[in-house]
C-alpha cells in the first residue's frame, strides 16, 4: 500500500481545517483608536505576534497578500503550505539558517509596501522572548511594527515549547491589535527597542485572554446591565449637582484633538501625587488631561491651571463618550482605584494603561481574591505597574498579575510641593529655642513629644491630625506646665504682645509649609500603631525628622532614609530626647537632608521616564 505524501496533502487539509474551524468561530476584532492596519488598509504594516498564538491570524488575515517568515525546516514547509493555501507569501529563514538573507528580503518587501509577519520567538523559542532580528527588519524596512494577541474560548492549549492555543470549533476568538512602534532607528539600542515590543506583546496578548475569558463575558454583562438599571438614578442624582458636574460625569467634555495622556487621581492627594508627571509631560510638548472624583479634587485642577475634568460614572455609555471625546493616547491610574467599566473600555479600545503609586493592603487582596482570576487578568492587560513598595509589589504579584510589568518606584505624591513657608512664620514663634515641629499627631504621642521637649529645651509646635482633638491637646499642654497659643490667634496678632512657650496648629493645610519653620520634625501616626504620614513633608522643606516604630505606610522610604542618617527612630520619650541633642549638635544637616531629598525625587522620576521609554506608552522622539 502506498503511503500518502503529507507534505503534499497538507496544503489541502490544512486549508480545510482551517476555513472549516474558522467559519464557526464567533470573531472578535479590537484594535486602536486610529483603525485598522494593513496594506488592505493603506496602512503597510509589519506584523507581530507569538509563535503559540498564529492560528487565528491565518483566518483572519487570509487572502490579505502579507509575506510571514517561516523556518528552513521540515516543520516549517508544512506550514508553508497551510500559508500559501490560505492566501499569504512566505520569505524562509530563521535565526540558525539564512537569517540575514530573511532580513534583508522581509526588509525589502515591506519598503515595496507589502504587508509582512513574524513571531518574534520562533522557530524554536524560547517562548515570548523577542529576538533581535524583528528590530533589525523594522529598521531597515521602515515600517512600523503592530503587535497582535490572540486568544479563544473554549480552547485547547497543547504542552509544546509554546503552548500551541487551538479554538475549538464555535469558540469565541479574539484579535487585539496593539499600538503601532515606530521602527527601530539606526541610533537606538536594539534591546531596548526588543524590551518594548515584548512588553506590547505581552500586554495584547493578555488583553485578548482577558476578552475571551468567559468571567469576563460574565462580569462585562452584569457591569452592563448593571449599568441600565443605575443610569435612571445616576441622572436623578445627578439634578442637585452644579451643571458643570452633571455634564462632565455623563462623559460631556471638549473634544480634544491633541490626543492627550490621560491622568486620574481619585482626591486632593492622589492629584498632587500626579503633578510631577504631568508637569514633567507638559515640559515635554505632550498634553495631559487630568480627572479627578471629588468636588476639592475639582477646584485643585482649575487652580492650577490643567486641563481636566470630574471622571464619568462607571457606566458604559458615560465611558465611550467621554473616551470618544479626549482621545487619549494613555490611560495613567494613581493607586489602586479600579473602574471596572472605565478601565475595560480603555483596554478595548486599545489604549495602554499604566498604574502608579500602586498599593495593596491585605485585606484589598483578600477583596479581590473573592472575585476569582479576573482582577488579576485584568490588571495584567497594563503595561506596568509602578509600586510604592516592595511589599505592595508582592501582594499585587501574590494576586497573580504577570511579574514582567510589576517594579518598586516609590510615592510620588510624596513630593507634592507646597513651598517654602512665608519667612514671618518663624518670626512669630518669637523665640531663639531650636524649634521642633510634630505634624499629625495622634493619641498618647504628644504627651511623649512634651516630655522630649521639656528636657532638652526645644519649642515645640504641635499640629494634631485631627482637629476635634485641640481641646484635648490644649488641655494636656497646660497641664504638663505649658503655656500655649493657637496659631489662629498668633497670626492674628502681635506676638510680642502673647506670652506663651509653644504653640498649637488649630487650622488646615498649613503643616506642609510649617515643617519648614522647624529645625527638626516628628511625623505622627508612628509611635501609635497607626502606619504613620508623609515622612517627606518635612524632607522636602531640609528637616531632619524622628519618627517612631510604627511606619509601614512607608517602610521603604523610611529605610532610605535612615540609611542616610537624616531621619531617626525612636520608641520613647528618653530616646527623641537623645536624638534631639544630637540633631542640634549637627549645623550640616538641613543641607545633607536637602541632598537626600533631591536624590529620592529624581529616582522616582527616573523611573516614570525608563517606564516610558521601554513601554512605548509615548514616543520615545518626543521625550528629551
Amino acid at each position: 500500500m502506498r503511503t500518502p505524501d503529507l507534505l503534499r496533502l497538507s496544503r489541502i487539509l490544512g486549508r480545510i481545517f482551517i476555513r472549516l474551524i474558522g467559519l464557526s468561530w464567533r470573531v472578535r476584532y479590537v484594535r486602536s483608536m486610529q483603525g485598522r492596519t494593513g496594506r488592505a488598509r493603506n496602512r503597510t504594516t509589519f506584523f507581530a505576534f507569538w509563535h503559540g498564538r498564529q492560528l487565528p491570524f491565518i483566518h483572519t488575515h487570509r487572502n490579505e497578500g502579507s509575506t510571514v517568515l517561516v523556518s528552513h525546516n521540515r516543520d516549517g514547509q508544512y506550514v508553508t503550505n497551510v500559508l500559501h493555501s490560505m492566501g499569504f507569501r512566505t520569505v524562509r529563514g530563521s535565526s540558525s539558517r539564512g537569517g540575514l538573507r530573511a532580513i534583508r528580503d522581509m526588509a525589502a518587501l515591506l519598503r515595496k509596501g507589502i504587508d509582512c509577519a513574524i513571531t518574534p520567538d520562533g522557530p524554536r523559542g524560547p517562548a515570548e522572548t523577542v529576538k533581535s532580528g524583528v528590530a533589525h527588519i523594522a529598521r531597515l524596512g521602515k515600517r512600523p511594527l503592530v503587535p497582535m494577541g490572540a486568544s479563544g474560548w473554549p480552547a485547547i492549549r497543547f504542552s509544546s515549547w509554546d503552548g500551541f492555543l487551538l479554538p475549538l470549533p464555535f469558540a469565541r476568538v479574539l484579535i487585539v491589535e496593539g499600538r503601532p512602534i515606530s521602527p527601530m532607528k539606526r541610533e537606538d539600542d536594539p534591546q531596548q527597542w526588543t524590551q518594548r515590543v515584548e512588553i506590547e506583546l505581552n500586554r495584547v496578548t493578555a488583553c485578548a485572554d482577558l476578552l475571551a475569558s468567559p468571567s469576563s463575558m460574565f462580569i462585562s454583562r452584569i457591569l452592563r446591565m448593571l449599568g441600565a438599571v443605575l443610569r435612571p438614578l445616576a441622572s436623578f442624582t445627578l439634578l442637585i449637582r452644579p451643571a458643570r458636574e452633571r455634564k462632565e460625569r455623563k462623559g460631556y467634555v471638549k473634544w480634544c484633538r491633541c490626543r492627550p495622556v490621560w491622568l486620574h487621581g481619585s482626591s486632593l492627594g492622589e492629584l498632587n501625587g500626579l503633578l510631577p508627571y504631568a508637569e514633567y509631560l507638559k515640559r515635554n510638548g505632550i498634553p495631559v488631561w487630568i480627572t479627578c472624583f471629588t468636588p476639592s479634587g475639582r477646584s485643585f485642577i482649575e487652580r492650577m491651571g490643567l486641563e481636566g475634568s470630574y471622571i464619568p460614572l462607571d457606566i458604559r455609555c458615560y465611558a465611550e463618550r467621554f473616551i470618544r471625546r479626549i482621545k487619549p493616547r494613555a490611560f495613567i491610574l494613581a493607586e489602586t482605584e479600579i473602574w471596572p467599566n472605565i478601565i475595560l473600555k480603555v483596554l478595548e479600545s486599545g489604549i495602554p494603561c499604566m498604574m502608579i503609586n500602586g498599593r495593596l493592603s491585605e485585606k484589598s487582596v483578600r477583596g479581590y481574591r473573592f472575585l476569582g482570576s479576573l482582577p488579576a487578568r485584568l490588571l495584567s492587560c497594563f503595561t506596568c505597574i509602578l509600586t510604592r513598595s516592595d511589599e505592595d509589589r508582592k501582594r499585587f504579584l501574590s494576586m497573580g498579575i504577570d511579574k514582567r510589568i510589576v517594579s518598586v518606584s516609590g510615592d510620588s505624591k510624596m513630593f507634592a510641593d507646597h513651598g517654602d513657608p512665608p519667612p514671618e512664620w518663624r518670626t512669630v514663634l518669637n523665640t531663639d529655642k531650636s524649634v521642633l515641629v510634630a505634624g499629625s499627631t495622634r493619641n498618647g504621642e504628644e504627651e511623649a513629644l512634651l516630655k522630649a521637649v521639656e528636657s532638652t529645651c526645644y519649642f515645640p509646635v504641635i499640629a494634631p491630625r485631627h482637629l476635634d482633638r485641640i481641646d484635648e491637646v490644649w488641655n494636656l499642654m497646660v497641664r504638663m506646665g505649658f503655656t500655649p497659643v493657637k496659631w489662629s490667634e498668633l497670626t492674628a496678632s502681635d506676638s510680642k504682645t502673647l506670652v506663651f512657650d509653644s504653640v498649637l496648629v488649630d487650622v488646615h493645610g498649613v503643616l506642609a509649609q510649617m515643617y519648614g519653620t522647624g529645625d527638626v520634625a516628628f511625623v505622627g501616626g508612628t509611635l501609635v500603631p497607626v502606619g504613620g504620614h508623609n515622612v517627606l513633608e518635612p524632607v522636602m522643606r531640609g528637616v531632619p525628622l524622628i519618627i517612631g516604630p510604627h511606619h509601614s505606610s512607608f517602610t521603604g522610604v523610611v529605610d532610605k532614609l535612615t540609611s542616610s542618617g537624616i531621619a531617626h527612630i525612636a520608641s520613647s520619650h528618653e530616646e527623641i530626647a537623645d536624638i534631639l541633642i544630637v540633631l542640634r549638635n549637627n549645623p550640616r544637616i538641613r543641607e545633607n537632608v536637602r541632598i537626600e531629598f533631591e536624590s529620592m525625587k529624581g529616582n522616582v522620576l527616573d523611573d516614570f521616564v525608563a517606564m516610558i521609554r521601554r513601554t512605548g506608552i509615548i514616543e520615545t522622539d518626543t521625550i528629551r
